[in-house]
C-alpha cells in the first residue's frame, strides 16, 4: 500500500502551523536537530514526521517537515518547507 499524500500533506501542514507560533529563536535551536513524531493519521496507519531547519542564507531558516508511513515511502516522503526571515516575517 501506497503513502496516502492527501493524509501526509495533512500531518506535514498542521506541523508546520504548530511551527509558526514559534519565534525565530526557536527555529535557530532546530539548526543542529530534528524533531520526530509518531502520529496516527486518520486511516488509523501511524506516520513519522520529521521536522528539521537549514540555514536558507541571510539569516533565513528553512523548517522542513517529511512525512512518510513508514514503507517505501521512506525512501521518498511527503516534504513540506516553509522559510522564516529574521525579523519573524515569512517568505511567501
Amino acid at each position: 500500500m501506497s503513502l496516502d499524500g492527501r493524509i501526509a500533506a495533512v500531518l506535514a501542514d498542521v506541523r508546520l502551523v504548530e511551527w509558526q507560533r514559534i519565534g525565530y529563536d526557536g527555529w535557530r535551536a532546530m539548526l543542529d536537530d530534528k524533531d520526530i513524531r509518531q502520529v496516527v493519521g486518520e486511516d488509523g496507519k501511524r506516520y513519522s514526521v520529521v521536522s528539521y531547519a537549514l540555514d536558507d542564507g541571510d539569516g533565513r531558516i528553512r523548517m522542513s517537515v517529511a512525512v512518510d508511513d513508514g514503507a517505501w515511502s521512506a525512501l521518498a516522503p511527503l516534504v513540506r518547507d516553509q522559510i522564516m526571515h529574521p525579523d519573524g516575517t515569512f517568505v511567501e
